[in-house]
């Protein structure tokens, strides 16, 4: 993979803000991306040469690719869940009927894609998504994708995969019928308000409580909150006599959670929230969900750019299965903003000083 200085003529109009990073020939940041353009900026660049950095590469090579998945297919996922299911009281066939096209919808989009890591991915970009709060309904459908690549990657097949997905579309369906003052709070929770919000998962099942699903899948509704050291709720059960699709939810429930902005916090970095999920592996989660989601989420694939900590740019050169949150990367720019033109490597594993800020995607497909 090579880089090159490509000319270009930046858009300079006054009181908006740079789209991306430009630079003189040399390779010397001029406008930082994000940064407002002002009169004297805007003079400043109409006078000089502008440049900006592109990647060559060989876009036949599968390892370079990053699939997103459809905006437009995510948009129409959360409307639809949310039609099937506002203001439901009692849940029918033909509404679980509904959901299952919705299934159907998501197995379609990721199904064909590889999702092991270094080879063809679908990016669950959910931050692009979270200004369209359908609340509960973004959620489950955030939680659906990440259940889907997590179950692909545990060798789930065709049925029992499509139960994986569907359970995960239905699992906090009964937070529906918790009270909005309560679900919307904007702070902790009271103790008794707790115990409200508790009842959540047992008010899901009893939803749906005429739509003769299997069983597997009232289970992950009701036992998506159990965990793996008996810590967990409705019944406290522990290992493997949760469900195992509940198991895959649970994981993928709070990690969703965890990055998700809410009233009173904004929502933790991406690798900050995997971080604390490898780190409760063996007490709240399965060792082998955890395995299996973590090498499934690609947070920062091949050749992703990325700023540091440092204000320091550079490339992920490679991902550890073990430590995903911390790839190998080759910088590109130093905290100045110059281009290094010799090869500087920085392992994040190794470094803990250095972490990512930022990350762009080349996306394709």
């Amino acid at each position: 993979m090579n880089w090159l200085l490509e000319k270009v003529q930046p858009n300079s109009t006054m009181g908006m803000t740079a789209s991306v990073d430009f630079f003189d020939s040399l390779g010397v940041l001029l406008l930082q991306k994000g940064q407002m353009i002002t009169e004297g900026i805007s003079d400043l660049l109409q006078k000089r040469e502008v440049f900006v950095w592109r990647k060559q590469e060989n876009i036949t090579n599968p390892a370079e690719k990053v699939k997103t998945f459809p905006k437009d297919v995510y948009l129409k996922l959360v409307g639809s869940l949310w039609g099937i299911y506002h203001e439901a009281r009692l849940i029918q066939p033909e509404q679980i009927e509904k959901t299952v096209v919705l299934v159907e919808t998501i197995l379609k989009e990721l199904k064909p894609i590889n999702v092991y890591l270094n080879l063809d991915v679908v990016r669950l970009d959910l931050e692009k998504f979270k200004q369209h709060d359908y609340g509960t309904f973004v959620h489950s459908v955030n939680v659906a994708l990440l259940a889907t690549i997590t179950g692909m990657r545990m060798g789930f097949k065709e049925k029992r995969l499509r139960y994986l997905t569907l359970g995960a579309l239905l699992h906090d369906l009964g937070k529906l019928n918790v009270p909005k003052e309560i679900l919307n709070k904007p702070g902790s929770l009271k103790d008794e308000e707790f115990v409200i919000m508790k009842q959540h998962s047992l008010m899901g099942v009893e939803m749906l409580k005429n739509t003769r699903l299997l069983p597997s899948v009232l289970a992950t509704v009701k036992e998506h909150h159990e965990r793996w050291n008996g810590r967990g709720y409705p019944d406290g059960l522990i290992g493997n006599n949760i469900d195992m699709n509940a198991q895959i939810i649970a994981v993928c429930d709070v990690y969703e959670a965890l990055t998700a902005n809410r009233p009173y916090r904004k929502g933790l970095p991406p690798y900050h929230a995997l971080e604390m999920i490898i780190a409760w592996s063996g007490k709240d989660f399965n060792p082998k969900v955890v395995q299996a989601f973590r090498e499934s989420l690609i947070l920062y694939p091949e050749n992703a750019i990325v700023t540091l900590n440092t204000k320091e740019i550079g490339v992920v050169v490679a991902v550890s299965l073990q430590m995903p949150t911390r790839p190998l990367l080759r910088l590109l720019f130093d905290n100045n903003g110059r281009f290094l033109n010799r090869e500087i490597y920085v392992d994040l594993m190794q470094d803990l000083t250095r972490f990512i800020g930022r990350v762009e995607f080349n996306e394709v497909g």
